[in-house]
């Protein structure tokens, strides 16, 4: 009989032991399960978001383009990307009008967050991979002015307008033309006496 009770109570104790051994394991899983759903969400809210409105391929060639693009920007101004960044490429863009590139800027109390969207079309034109990748620099410049300030320096250049501008006035031969000295004596023996280069005014020679 006393071998039979003490049977029981090891088998009680076995029991005991087993029921606290697994509720303590079911707490230390719910603990680790929470922690990796955090350390996932602040992973994610690192990552770079891309939604694409375009079909499946063309869809990841886009966010692929994308993607580098940012990365390469922000490693090229020594910069991270900031947390919750998300761009987004949809067919028409607008602010008042069609534009290629919108950009908004979300503030709260501890931290701002920034929405890139890009055009697919402007006013019936298809926009290339180009005009994109350049709408989309033009928008990170001023996302990446909180981490590195703002420019101190802007030089334009335009080839195109300053060609327009000295296209104006038409290209006159110099040939020679008999010039009349001081002394009243001419020159017509002087094979270099050149014609006075015409002036411009306004465009047209005179």
């Amino acid at each position: 009989m006393a071998t039979r009770r003490r049977s029981r109570q090891q088998q009680c104790l076995l029991c005991r032991w087993t029921i606290a051994c697994r509720e303590q394991t079911r707490r230390i899983l719910i603990a680790s399960g929470h922690k990796a759903q955090q350390a996932y969400r602040r992973v994610r809210g690192r990552r770079l978001t891309v939604i694409v409105d375009a079909p499946r391929r063309e869809g990841w060639q886009l966010r692929r383009l994308i993607r580098r693009t940012a990365r390469g920007y922000a490693k090229a101004l020594g910069v991270s990307l900031p947390n919750g960044l998300a761009i987004i490429v949809q067919r028409v863009v607008l602010d008042g009008r069609q534009v290629n590139g919108l950009l908004t800027a979300y503030q709260s109390d501890s931290e701002k967050r920034y929405v890139i969207q890009l055009a697919l079309s402007v006013n019936g034109r298809e926009v290339g991979d180009g005009e994109l990748v350049a709408a989309l620099r033009h928008q990170l410049s001023a996302v990446f002015a909180d981490a590195i300030g703002k420019p101190v320096l802007s030089l334009a250049l335009d080839f195109e307008r300053g060609a327009s501008d000295q296209s104006g006035g038409s290209i006159v031969e110099l040939r020679p033309q008999p010039g009349v000295a001081a002394n009243g004596h001419g020159q017509e023996g002087d094979p270099f006496a050149l014609s006075r280069v015409t002036d411009y005014q306004e465009g047209e020679a005179s």
